[in-house]
């Protein structure tokens, strides 16, 4: 896939927006399809994804049946291997609730490890937590974790040039509505949810975000995986 993107902050990763939506916008209530999805996601090749705590924690459901006991190695930081083409996965968790559950996300296939970004009042518990268990994390903001700030650090620490988001409407919103975003990248589910459905962009106030169709794709005959740039004001 070629990625389209405008020429954003230098000091910042360009960041794209990935989800899976339903015919009136949901990002719940119906199945995707986590093949198509990821599928998708990974052909961006992102330096790591970022993810809202929210949604990190909806998300252990797919990855085991029960929460599984520490072992010893979850202490430990995985052997990277130079070769190892997978994303990390910033996990933004400011209040902490995510503790006792990070090790999933640790062992997961899909991550090369776990970056958690934190804020000022962040409860010292779950910082603690985090160190003993050798996890990188980025504290960033006083109440709430400063995305924009967050996503600098990380570029300057670890050199991330593309991040993708894979997250749902409260952290996607905020990263719209800073300027934050060069492209929405959707696949388009044909199910239509209702009034029980769960918009993914309900969390934005301002109005007027102006976004240019740069690629429409249909995918398996059944979705369409829709690319749109943003257009900077």
């Amino acid at each position: 896939m070629t990625l389209i993107l405008g020429i954003g902050d230098n000091m910042l990763p360009r960041l794209v927006i990935h989800n899976s939506i339903s015919i009136d916008g949901s990002t719940t209530g119906f199945n995707a399809n986590l093949e198509v999805h990821y599928g998708i996601l990974g052909s961006y090749e992102p330096d790591a994804m970022i993810v809202g705590s929210n949604t990190a924690k909806t998300g252990t459901q797919f990855f085991c049946d029960k929460i599984p006991q520490e072992e010893e190695s979850d202490f430990k930081k995985p052997d990277i291997l130079p070769e190892d083409k997978r994303a990390y996965w910033m996990i933004a968790d400011s209040r902490g609730i995510l503790e006792g559950l990070m090790h999933v996300f640790r062992r997961s296939e899909y991550s090369k490890d776990v970056i958690v970004l934190v804020s000022e009042k962040t409860p010292e518990p779950y910082i603690n937590y985090l160190k003993e268990r050798n996890y990188d994390f980025i504290r960033a903001g006083a109440e709430k974790v400063d995305i924009k700030q967050a996503l600098e650090i990380a570029a300057e620490r670890y050199g991330f040039k593309l991040v993708v988001s894979d997250s749902g409407g409260i952290l996607n919103s905020i990263l719209l509505e800073q300027g934050l975003v060069e492209e929405v990248s959707l696949i388009l589910t044909p199910e239509i949810v209702g009034r029980t459905g769960t918009n993914l962009f309900r969390g934005i106030e301002k109005s007027g975000i102006q976004l240019e169709l740069v690629r429409n794709e249909i995918v398996e005959k059944k979705y369409v995986h829709l690319v749109y740039r943003v257009l900077k004001e």
